[in-house]
């Protein structure tokens, strides 16, 4: 029988946190913050928390749950969104993540952070863990700055870099798949990018790595998640529309920046599939289990 860990996950009523939580709670004792509102799942302690850039609360916050691992899944990982509200995304993404893992220190929790594939320029494409990171978005340079204190602060840590994730959400707090549903049910037009590749994923993928991460006490790595498809923000909506019989015609590509600049930020996921020993999804399965 596996060892129950004790397992706080902040930022636990988000998209990408409810996931988790769903997932670990079949074999951990799973506790998740959320600042407004939540959805609540069977089995799992809901902590309301704000503060999340001050060192007492975060502190407190450890103090009470007592974890043994801590995952950082708080914020958005939207790069408009972060260049728009600047202070915010550096709150959380940056401030935020040093001062919980500074509380989870003194705990001795493995940290756990979920960190993005926008932390690359965009040049090449397939990165891999030992390239050189090198942000051009504010999303980016926030999630870089909090990779880099964590790794010169923590002796125990697992930095997770993703791509985008795929799955479904919750009403209070719908994925990107579910807002471009709702869009297709109601035949809303959609804007989308067509220049940044990625290699999306689905979060189950996620879970699994974690999962793996927490059984083998893997411990200060960086380590990449990303699906086998190279696609476009544009051309993934275009599949996901065909996947749920959706008209694509309310879908238009933005073509932003310089002509035929395309930017590929592509994760090269090659170590984590050794660790996870398992085949990765097709874009196709992934989208079916999105029905």
């Amino acid at each position: 029988m596996k060892n129950k860990n004790r397992i706080l996950i902040v930022g636990g009523s988000g998209f990408v946190g409810t996931q988790l939580a769903k997932a670990l709670v079949r074999n951990h004792e799973v506790s998740c913050t959320y600042r407004n509102e939540f959805t609540a799942l069977p089995g799992i302690d809901y902590i309301p928390f704000h503060g999340i850039h001050e060192k007492d609360r975060c502190t407190s916050l450890i103090q009470k749950v007592k974890p043994e691992v801590v995952i950082f899944a708080a914020g958005s990982n939207d790069p408009e969104r972060a260049e728009k509200e600047v202070n915010q995304s550096q709150t959380v993404h940056l401030t935020g993540a040093n001062q919980m893992l500074t509380a989870a220190e003194y705990a001795k929790a493995k940290y756990i952070y979920l960190s993005s594939d926008w932390v690359f320029s965009g040049m090449d494409g397939n990165f891999g863990e030992a390239d050189t990171a090198i942000p051009f978005h504010g999303l980016g340079k926030t999630k870089l700055g909090a990779e880099n204190y964590i790794r010169s602060r923590s002796l125990n840590h697992v930095i997770i870099r993703c791509a985008p994730l795929l799955g479904r959400g919750t009403l209070d707090h719908p994925s990107w798949v579910d807002q471009l549903r709702e869009a297709g049910v109601f035949e809303r037009p959609r804007v989308l990018s067509d220049r940044s590749i990625h290699n999306p994923v689905h979060v189950r993928e996620l879970a699994l790595l974690i999962e793996r991460v927490i059984e083998n006490d893997i411990r200060n790595k960086t380590l990449h998640l990303g699906g086998l498809t190279r696609i476009s923000e544009y051309q993934l909506a275009l599949k996901i529309f065909k996947t749920f019989g959706y008209d694509v015609k309310h879908l238009s590509p933005a073509k932003t920046g310089p002509q035929n600049a395309i930017q590929d930020y592509s994760l090269n996921s090659t170590q984590t599939l050794k660790l996870l020993k398992t085949e990765p999804l097709l874009l196709q399965q992934s989208l079916d289990l999105l029905k």
